[in-house]
């Protein structure tokens, strides 16, 4: 028994020499650390710029504040209610004809030309450049320009009219001139983005699947419906949300072009939260209709991602 309880003694004490000494905590989790050192930079940009904003705005949206006085007054979902009455159901409605309209119309342009740039054409690189442009200036000069070309005096259009010998006319006082122009402008300016974004997907497309269906006999027309478009329904889905988001934040266009008129037929809703916020003193109001956006593209979103999972 003594020489069992040596060797046994002697085999506890070796495995115990043999067992590496226990690492300090901030070692064994060094990895961790410096991943928690690099975000924490980062969640809070995103915290206070982000989710603190939307708070806020939530909790302004129930007061009645003119933002500068001391006194905030409670008021619930009056400032929610508010947007049951005119004129907010019709400018919900005139925003959301803007966001359609250009989405169709801007993807539908975007996604063609993003095709035809794909294919191997003379001086490719300046008509990518020349199709980018226009998302790089700035909008509130570009809609200054536009409105030059209508301006009813004076204006590049009338010139031209008058030139073969018809009479001018006054585009500002026509509804749906001026909706046209609007929309014109927000899908010539907001198309490079797109453009840029298809382009890239079909980059990613190999040759070897075009060239297969080709020595079968698919026509163009079916290597588009068949190969191009399903691969690129992933894209197809991104570019969708983005400019539904894009077409509900329409401002420049509206504010400096028509200034929500004729008689209110081209005024939407950014461009009235804007002016109840920092004209009308009203930032309850303001932020209510903020939060109705938010909750509006949400929704738009998430309708868009099922039925694209649902093919």
């Amino acid at each position: 028994m003594a020489i069992v309880s040596g060797t046994t003694a002697a085999t506890i004490s070796g495995s115990k020499a043999l067992q590496k000494p226990r690492l300090p905590w901030r070692y064994r989790h060094r990895q961790a650390i410096v991943a928690w050192i690099i975000l924490i930079p980062i969640l809070l940009y995103y915290a206070i710029f982000s989710i603190l904003p939307v708070v806020l705005n939530l909790i302004v949206s129930f007061t009645d504040w003119n933002g500068l006085s001391d006194t905030v007054q409670w008021v619930g979902l009056q400032n929610y209610a508010r947007y049951l009455r005119d004129p907010y159901p019709f400018l919900i409605l005139n925003t959301a004809f803007f966001a359609l309209v250009i989405l169709v119309i801007q993807t539908t342009v975007a996604f063609f030309v993003a095709v035809l740039l794909n294919q191997k054409l003379f001086g490719r690189g300046l008509y990518r450049a020349l199709w980018y442009i226009p998302t790089l200036t700035s909008a509130a000069i570009m809609a200054q320009i536009a409105l030059a070309f209508i301006n009813p005096y004076g204006g590049v259009l009338n010139g031209l009219l008058k030139s073969v010998g018809t009479a001018p006319v006054i585009w500002t006082v026509d509804a749906g001139w001026m909706r046209m122009f609007v929309i014109l402008f927000s899908i010539w300016r907001g198309l490079g983005s797109p453009i840029v974004l298809f382009l890239a997907a079909l980059q990613g497309i190999s040759r070897e699947l075009y060239e297969a269906a080709q020595v079968d006999g698919a026509s163009p027309w079916r290597l588009l419906v068949h190969i191009t478009i399903p691969l690129l329904k992933p894209m197809i889905l991104f570019v969708v949300i983005t400019s539904i988001i894009g077409g509900f934040q329409i401002f420049e266009a509206v504010y400096i072009m028509t200034k929500g008129g004729p008689f209110n037929q081209t005024n939407v809703l950014l461009v009235q939260l804007y002016n109840d916020a920092f004209i009308n003193s009203n930032l309850g109001v303001a932020s209510a209709g903020a939060m109705i956006m938010m909750v509006l593209l949400l929704w738009f979103s998430i309708v868009n991602i099922r039925m694209l999972q649902r093919g």
